[in-house]
């Protein structure tokens, strides 16, 4: 056997022992346990992608943003005093 096969082989009777585990062994609490754990670490994985996207797409960055709201914020102000108020 070469390393893929091996690799194919370990994968997938890990996938099967991991589903008859969780299909035969675990009692109801213990699955929505591990359910809710899958949903705590998907969630965190999608802010953490969310957070450094911008980075890897070169997009603009939460600093830049926020520098950006500030002179907006100024500007405004600028306009209102410009009206009078």
């Amino acid at each position: 056997m070469n390393f893929l096969e091996k690799a194919a082989l370990t994968f997938g009777l890990t996938v099967a022992g991991v589903t008859l585990v969780y299909r035969y062994v675990l009692s109801d609490e213990q699955r929505e346990a591990v359910r809710e754990a899958e949903m705590y670490v998907s969630d965190a994985t999608q802010e953490i992608t969310d957070s450094i996207s911008p980075l890897v797409n070169g997009g603009p960055t939460h600093a830049s943003e926020k520098a950006s709201y500030a002179a907006n914020r100024e500007r405004t102000k600028e306009q209102w005093e410009a009206l009078g108020y």
